[in-house]
């Protein structure tokens, strides 16, 4: 049990205000066996941590009970935070931990290409895309000094392009620094376009061992089922990985308890039986553990539109997309009006498309179903091959039969 934990509920029962001759507190664990330990102290509560935080618990619930004027008196009842053992979790991620290029040499820029990629692709599809541009800009500086529709073309098919975009701002910004080096501060990585208080925790505790805990959604969903808790927040989760950290191996503490997320203590279909911290969690004696966290109900959109390609020998009349979500790629017209065909025939200056099928495509929050039109003309357009172009473009090309023009 934390000396922090004792410390917080001794100062909001205020215990200092009274006149206190001794204290036991009882230590619980799920099997019914308790340890008490005994206590003696001042009217000054401050001391009562020091004296048992040499005890490192990892129970479930404890009880603090006071002697006052010869009279034993349950103070506070509650109960406690489990905590992975420190020992035991390292000990497992040692022996399993999976063989990834950037864990070999964790230097910074590996790393950092790393988070960016994996923020909202899994590893299994990200690897791939990790060695293809690592490959390419094997240092910040290539990448600094490369255009950003090289690196968008590199990213094409990873989706959430924002990423590809912030990364090469940032190589940018570094780059022209003197030195042109990656902070080891959270909070200076923080300031660089595309890193929140994860990416920045990540990076400074693997690649330069500041002791910063990092949450992400395996982390979170590690702590909700040792404590069997269905709705959690950032900030108690946040507390409780603070709490958790081992300062002396910060950055792989960080990646043991991700990874025990990310191959055992998955989404669903949990491995139970492979899990080194199974005796401290509460969740698997509920026989149901995926119940915790509680999902959340995603809605989208429903975006119904029409596209248009317009082939000719030469290839197929792309632009560059802007806005937030597929800016700097390129892509074919698209209207997100139902009622917009004609409006987008128009626009481009076509007559009489002929309709090649649909296609149906879902971002995170937007769900797109698509008329796909095609039209020949004599000349103009591009090899689509020869640009960054998103996977709803790829889609509409294939639609048309346009796949590798």
């Amino acid at each position: 049990m934390s000396s922090t934990v004792l410390l917080k509920l001794l100062s909001e029962v205020e215990c200092t205000r009274i006149s206190i001759s001794s204290c036991r507190i009882v230590i619980s664990k799920e099997s019914g066996s308790s340890i008490s330990i005994e206590a003696l102290s001042t009217s000054n509560s401050s001391g009562f941590p020091a004296q048992l935080s040499t005890a490192s618990w990892d129970f479930i619930s404890f009880q603090l009970w006071i002697t006052h004027k010869d009279a034993p008196t349950l103070l506070a009842s509650m109960e406690g935070q489990v905590y992975p053992p420190r020992a035991l979790l390292l000990d497992w991620y040692d022996c399993n931990a999976r063989e990834l290029p950037w864990r070999k040499n964790p230097e910074p820029w590996p790393v950092l290409l790393s988070e960016f990629i994996l923020q909202q692709t899994k590893m299994e599809v990200g690897l791939g895309y990790w060695k293809r541009m690592y490959e390419r800009f094997p240092t910040l500086h290539e990448m600094s000094i490369s255009s950003l529709e090289e690196v968008m073309l590199l990213w094409q098919g990873c989706g959430y392009y924002a990423r590809a975009r912030n990364l090469h701002k940032l190589s940018v910004i570094i780059g022209s620094r003197d030195p042109p080096i990656i902070p080891s501060d959270p909070k200076e990585l923080e300031k660089l376009p595309g890193i929140g208080p994860y990416t920045s925790a990540a990076v400074a505790s693997i690649s330069f061992d500041v002791p910063i805990a990092v949450v992400d959604g395996n982390v979170k969903r590690v702590y909700s089922r040792l404590n069997a808790i269905e709705h959690t927040n950032l900030t108690d989760v946040q507390e409780w990985a603070n709490i958790s950290l081992d300062e002396t191996r910060p950055g792989d503490w960080n990646q043991a308890i991700m990874e025990l997320g990310a191959i055992i203590c998955t989404p669903r279909a949990p491995k139970c039986n492979s899990c080194p911290v199974s005796e401290n969690c509460k969740a698997i004696l509920t026989d149901n553990p995926t119940k915790y966290p509680a999902s959340k109900r995603r809605s989208s959109t429903k975006v119904n539109g029409h596209a248009l390609v317009i082939s000719s020998p030469d290839g197929i009349v792309l632009s560059q997309r802007k806005g937030s979500q597929l800016g700097g790629l390129w892509g074919v017209p698209i209207t997100e009006d139902p009622n917009g065909l004609q409006t987008l025939c128009i626009d481009n200056d076509i007559k009489s498309p002929e309709r090649v099928g649909e296609i149906h495509h879902a971002f995170s929050h937007r769900d797109f179903h698509l008329q796909v039109w095609k039209v020949d003309v004599v000349k103009g357009g591009i090899r689509s091959d020869s640009v960054p172009i998103s996977r709803l473009d790829q889609r509409i090309l294939d639609a048309a039969g346009c796949g590798e023009s």
